[in-house]
């Protein structure tokens, strides 16, 4: 099952958390020490550069990451009513003292203790509406918190993107994949 998550950059926390860990990747030697031997060895060994990208969510969207399958969800950033990054989740975890360590608390004391790690990110800008019509949304919908849609819309919305990255600059949303690649099933 292939997936896609809608996530909104806007608010005051979402980009100072953007600038941290989306904006620019983050060494690996500080996440060791709050990740699970196993954990680590699983990130570190995709990423062999020594650094990831790392988005959260908080713990109420839940719900959402049993339809996010790692190495097979597509994120889509989006700051205004532009898609503005997109990448893989190639592994995910509940972490709320990682999530404390990149980001802090909100105004309520909560973190984005549902953590999950991109093998690269590629910049885009696609406006929102033509994601939303694909899913069946209103042209205005404005993601409000993490969203996950599954297959068959999200494939559209795959196909979409890889065409939109090929006719940019031939890259790949599947880092070491050719460009017409898709998550596998």
């Amino acid at each position: 099952m292939t997936s896609v998550v809608l996530q909104q950059v806007t608010s005051k926390f979402a980009r100072r958390n953007a600038g941290r860990t989306l904006d620019k990747p983050i060494a690996l030697k500080y996440l060791q020490r709050h990740l699970s031997p196993e954990e680590f060895q699983e990130i570190e060994s995709i990423c062999t550069e020594g650094k990831v990208y790392v988005w959260g969510s908080k713990s109420e969207r839940v719900h959402q990451y049993e339809k996010m399958p790692p190495r097979q969800t597509l994120v889509l950033f989006r700051r205004s009513s532009t898609v503005y990054k997109c990448g893989v989740i190639f592994e995910w975890v509940f972490n709320p003292g990682l999530a404390e360590y990149l980001w802090g608390f909100d105004n309520y004391d909560e973190t984005w203790s549902l953590v999950f790690f991109l093998k690269g990110l590629i910049d885009l800008s696609v406006p929102a509406w033509e994601i939303n019509k694909l899913i069946d949304r209103k042209p205005a919908d404005n993601w409000q918190g993490l969203t996950a849609v599954t297959s068959p819309k999200a494939d559209k919305v795959i196909e979409f993107v890889t065409l939109k990255l090929k006719e940019r600059s031939n890259k790949s949303l599947y880092p070491g994949a050719p460009s017409s690649s898709a998550p596998s099933s």
